[in-house]
């Protein structure tokens, strides 16, 4: 039979096991409920949110009681569906998933980015739950987006670049060997515009290249067109779809006009002109560089009679 001592040395063991359970599980809760990263015990059964932390309620705008009684199809747009069920099966088969990419739904309705993992725990009362690690990339993306913008524009007038141009126009000119169609390729240098810089100052000449795109835009409303800043004053502007070459010739004619009524930036009434050249696909070339140089040859030649002018490359 067992002794007292026995008795005693079993009871004081299991006090401290008991002590030792209830310390981590403090612990756990602490680290639960206080990590930057969201985090959920899901019901593996139902797919219900079974415990939250103050993380994930942050990012999707619930309380705690509100969101208890959700389940994650309810915050998963419908075009993850498939990837849920390959997350679940992943889940079955490995004890596991992730990490995977997705969106949730906040409560007022708009999305957010998630990176999410998770894996499989046995609860107390022997129940499978699933432990979600959530977290909210939302910050990330938003940089990776400007990262991406920055890359892609011209940041003193928003245009594209010269980098996003070329990718335009290679992608431009690929549709247009498959459906037939006409393009134009403009090449726009301003004249004189060294001379405001020199007469104005840069913050003036700045002032007026973004002026001078927004006009060249507006000539373009209802027209399949692309245009980007490649240059200090010089401009390129893809126009798809037209009928004949003649169609981008007029088109460069209108700009010129434009260009030439006088601007009048911060009390200063400052007056240039445009050169531009026009080479046409498939006519003049199917070859980009070809085009582009064709259309900067033709530049040179309406600056070297004067500017202010457009006129189409000719072979020569």
């Amino acid at each position: 039979m067992m002794n007292d001592n026995n008795k005693k040395e079993i009871n004081k063991s299991i006090d401290s096991h008991e002590i030792m359970l209830d310390r981590s599980e403090k612990k756990f809760k602490i680290l639960f409920e206080n990590s930057p990263i969201g985090m959920a015990m899901v019901s593996h059964k139902t797919g219900d949110f079974l415990e939250v932390n103050k993380s994930l309620l942050d990012s999707i705008g619930y309380e705690r009681e509100e969101f208890l009684k959700l389940s994650y199809w309810d915050i998963t747009p419908r075009e993850y569906d498939q990837q849920e069920m390959d997350q679940i099966e992943e889940l079955n088969s490995t004890g596991k998933f992730g990490p995977n990419f997705k969106e949730y739904i906040r409560k007022d309705g708009s999305r957010y980015p998630i990176k999410i993992s998770g894996f499989i725990l046995t609860d107390v009362d022997g129940s499978k739950v699933v432990w979600g690690i959530i977290e909210d990339i939302s910050k990330q993306r938003s940089l990776e987006n400007e990262l991406r913008y920055q890359a892609y524009h011209d940041e003193l007038t928003g245009l594209p670049n010269r980098r996003m141009f070329y990718e335009k126009f290679y992608e431009m000119i690929d549709n247009g060997l498959n459906d037939n169609s006409v393009i134009g390729l403009l090449s726009i240098d301003l004249d004189g515009f060294k001379s405001v810089n020199d007469n104005y100052g840069h913050l003036i000449g700045d002032i007026l290249l973004h002026e001078v795109s927004d006009r060249i835009s507006q000539v373009m409303i209802g027209f399949d067109s692309f245009l980007a800043r490649v240059g200090g004053d010089e401009f390129l502007l893809i126009i798809n779809g037209i009928s004949i070459g003649e169609d981008a010739l007029d088109i460069g004619i209108e700009i010129c006009k434009v260009l030439g009524q006088a601007f009048l930036i911060e009390e200063n009434l400052i007056s240039i002109t445009a050169s531009i050249g026009c080479s046409i696909f498939p006519e003049d070339s199917k070859d980009t560089h070809l085009l582009r140089k064709y259309a900067d040859d033709a530049t040179y030649d309406v600056k070297n009679s004067g500017g202010n002018s457009c006129i189409r490359y000719k072979k020569k």
